[in-house]
Order: C-alpha cells, then structure tokens, then sequence
C-alpha cells in the first residue's frame, strides 16, 4: 500500500518531478529577473525558492504566488530591484518582506533571519547570512526547503520525508 501511494501522491521517492517544476517554474521571464537581480547583485547574494511554492510543487498543486528568500539585507533587495529597474513595495521591512511586483504578478522576497524574541506568534528578528538558522525559525519543516532556479532542493530538516511520515499518518487514521 506504501508503494502505491508513493506513486499516486508523490511519484517516486527521489521526488525527480519536484525537480522538473521547479525548473519549469524558472523559465517565467518574470521569475527570472527577481533571480537575475538578487544573484547578480554580488558575488555573494543568493535567492531561493521558500515556503508555500516548494509545498505546493510537492503536493503537485498549482503554484500560485512565488514567495523568496534570499541572504541580502531589506536595503540590499530595494538597491538589487532599483538596479534592475522592478517596482517594489515595503510589505514588512519589520521582519524583512519586501513584494516586487512584475507583469502584475507579486514576489516576496524575504531576508533570511533569526529570533531575537518570540511570544510563539511574533517575533523580534535579526537578519542573518544563514541559510540553516533561517530554515530553523520556520514553523513547519515542509516550509524550510529552499530550492534554486535549477530544482537543486536544500532540506536542512529532512522536510520532505517529516511530511510523508505526517501523510501517512493522517492516511491510516481516516481508514
């Protein structure tokens, strides 16, 4: 039963599909430009896919926003999409979100961070350079997975295979 569901919710267990649409996915004009901004931008700046995009190629549903992180500080982003002539708003500078909006489709682009402080719901934040601590603060592991433009995936907590166990679970307990 395992290798069934293997097949129908997730194809293989290489995720090689995974992959292919996140490379898919890169061939967007649009996207390209947020990656050619941030990456270009310096010899060390770096932006990944993050978050609900990298969930939703995983679960094989449509991806509906495109949401980013990347290693550069709020002003670098600003100074990254100014140079490449995209439109931009601070949608929360506090904690490191900035939108670029392209051919009306929104971007976030989010700094890479740490808590300081944290009630549970809201949090005081650094920005850090630091792909793992930022992977760490997330509330979910399937929500830590970063991607590049070429579907290379950096799971630092095992995400992919913590989501499947929880699947499964839920499968066997609706049966």
């Amino acid at each position: 039963m395992k290798n069934f569901l293997d097949k129908l919710f997730f194809r293989s267990n290489n995720l090689n599909y995974v992959n292919k649409d996140i490379k898919n996915l890169s061939k967007r004009k649009s996207v390209n430009r947020i990656f050619n901004a941030i990456n270009l931008f310096s010899s060390e700046s770096e932006v990944r896919y993050v978050g609900g995009c990298i969930r939703k190629i995983i679960n094989k549903e449509k991806v509906d926003d495109i949401d980013l992180a990347t290693n550069l500080e709020p002003k670098k982003i600003c100074e990254a999409l100014i140079k490449n002539n995209i439109d931009y708003y601070e949608s929360g500078i506090e904690h490191g979100t900035i939108t670029a909006i392209i051919e009306k489709q929104k971007f976030e682009i989010t700094s890479l961070r740490k808590d300081i402080s944290t009630d549970g719901r809201h949090a005081k934040v650094e920005f850090s350079r630091d792909w793992k601590e930022d992977a760490s603060r997330r509330d979910f592991t399937i929500n830590s997975i970063y991607a590049d433009r070429y579907g290379n995936l950096f799971d630092p907590y095992d995400g992919k295979k913590r989501y499947r166990k929880r699947f499964y679970k839920f499968y066997w307990r609706c049966r």
